[in-house]
């Protein structure tokens, strides 16, 4: 029997809440008492499907009430108004199989915006109750030279010295390798770029910066999201998160002071963050490329679909089972097998269909990243590669296939490609003449070195271009 709910549906805000459904969880603490042990730097969807969940969990459960979060918006963005205006409650919808399941997460105390009213963004830092500092600014922040979040930690930093204010740990949660030392080289520098003397190298000595490894597939919102959220639940968020059911978050036990009681909530808290880092990019992100570019010259659109295609879901299973997962070095209190079969479930999950377009973007970074590793250390070590090394051509394959034409301002902005004009002529060359190209990326040192390799993945590049054009 359906059920009906009211109409129009309930807006949610403080008041509303006795009101929800009781298919909708709600916080049992009064969010209003929260105290704010946590200033967040970019409030996107991640952070709240993520970060803001595992907090939520700590004040539900009872365990604390001293790590609510105020939120700082980097850049100007629409959800920071929506969220204000139903006064920073917001819902997490779990997408499977099964009945959604939908919870109103009450942690978000605040959201400050760095660009309509800095000083305001700075007092939240420099509050005696901020003990940690995360942030979700993209991975492209740490080099590409926008330095308005790190300037912002810098000032905040030196404020809390001169106050005598025990520094807060800053911790990144950014999907790069060795964020917690990224993050650091980044506020070290913007402290040496500050006025007050001697700030750099206090910030050296004092404050923590613990590596992360945070995992969380969260789409973005579409309308058929909102329009089912409403009918399922009866309530009108206007700034819903959609993500998956399974949830990582790895934190090194390295912190400046005191910290939350994560590990209360499932998070792992580890001496070594490596291992889990490694198995995640290594399947998890590996297993997103295989699917984005051998996925490129087919019908599939998203992850569900080329999964649910034997001998595409065959590939990625083959891939992690047998190249790269025998590589890994034991992470602590996770099985690799268990690990595997979880990927494979998730990438498959209808209810998420990630578009396979979204897994191309910044392809040069993230093939160095993702797929390197492992296909370095396999051809290095004498171990099945074949998967691995066709996932690499596919790349080139599409980089070669781009034309002029084709990229205007909004496709050169979805590939996000950070050297995509001297990529370009080089891919397209690559089927005569792929060592240029390996010159011309970042990681390939070793590989290109090997003339074996340089061959096996020149005439991986027919094969691929031979295939393309088959299944075009």
């Amino acid at each position: 029997m359906q059920t009906t709910w009211p109409d129009p549906p309930i807006s949610l805000r403080r008041g509303t809440l006795p009101h929800l459904p009781a298919a909708v969880a709600r916080p049992s603490y009064d969010v209003r008492s929260l105290r704010a042990g946590v200033v967040h730097l970019g409030v996107g969807m991640f952070h709240r499907a993520h970060q803001a969940v595992y907090l939520d969990r700590i004040a539900d459960e009872g365990i604390s009430d001293r790590w609510g979060v105020v939120g700082i918006g980097v850049r100007r963005c629409r959800a920071r108004r929506e969220l204000l205006a139903q006064d920073c409650l917001y819902s997490v919808t779990e997408l499977s199989d099964d009945e959604p399941r939908v919870r109103v997460i009450g942690v978000l105390r605040d959201y400050a915006s760095v660009a309509e009213d800095r000083s305001r963004a700075l007092a939240a830092l420099v509050h005696p109750d901020a003990r940690l500092v995360t942030l979700t600014v993209t991975a492209p922040t740490y080099t590409g030279g926008e330095t308005a979040a790190f300037d912002l930690l810098a000032d905040a930093l030196d404020l809390r010295r001169r106050r005598g204010l025990p520094p807060f740990t800053v911790m990144s949660c950014d999907n790069l390798p060795a964020n917690g030392s990224a993050t650091r080289r980044c506020v070290v520098e913007a402290a040496g770029r500050h006025r007050s003397p001697g700030l750099a190298s206090w910030v050296a000595h004092h404050v923590a910066f613990p590596d992360t490894m945070v995992d969380r597939i969260t789409p973005t919102p579409t309308a058929a999201h909102r329009t089912r959220l409403r009918r399922h639940s009866g309530l009108d968020d206007r700034a819903p998160v959609m993500t998956e059911p399974s949830s990582h978050w790895v934190v090194q036990d390295c912190f400046s002071g005191e910290r939350p009681p994560l590990e209360e909530v499932g998070v792992h808290v580890v001496a070594d963050v490596g291992p889990h880092t490694a198995m995640k990019t290594r399947m998890l992100n590996a297993a997103h490329l295989a699917l984005g570019y051998l996925g490129a010259p087919t019908q599939h659109a998203t992850t569900d679909a080329a999964m649910a295609d034997p001998a595409l879901g065959g590939l990625v299973e083959q891939m992690l089972r047998l190249e790269v997962q025998p590589l890994l070095a034991p992470a602590a209190g996770v099985d690799p097998d268990a690990y595997r079969h979880e990927v494979l479930t998730r990438l498959g999950n209808p209810a998420i269909g990630d578009p396979l377009a979204r897994l191309r973007r910044r392809g040069s970074v993230r093939m160095r990243h993702y797929v390197v590793p492992s296909l370095e250390d396999a051809v290095l070590g004498g171990r099945p590669h074949r998967v691995l090394l066709s996932v690499l051509a596919a790349w080139v394959d599409h980089l070669s296939g781009l034309s002029e034409e084709d990229l205007g301002p909004a496709e050169r902005e979805a590939l996000c490609e950070p050297a995509l004009d001297a990529l370009l002529p080089l891919a397209r060359e690559a089927h005569a003449d792929v060592r240029p190209l390996l010159a011309a990326v970042e990681g390939f040192e070793r590989l290109r070195a090997r003339p074996a390799f340089v061959r096996d993945l020149q005439d991986e590049l027919a094969t691929v271009r031979g295939g393309a054009r088959a299944a075009s």
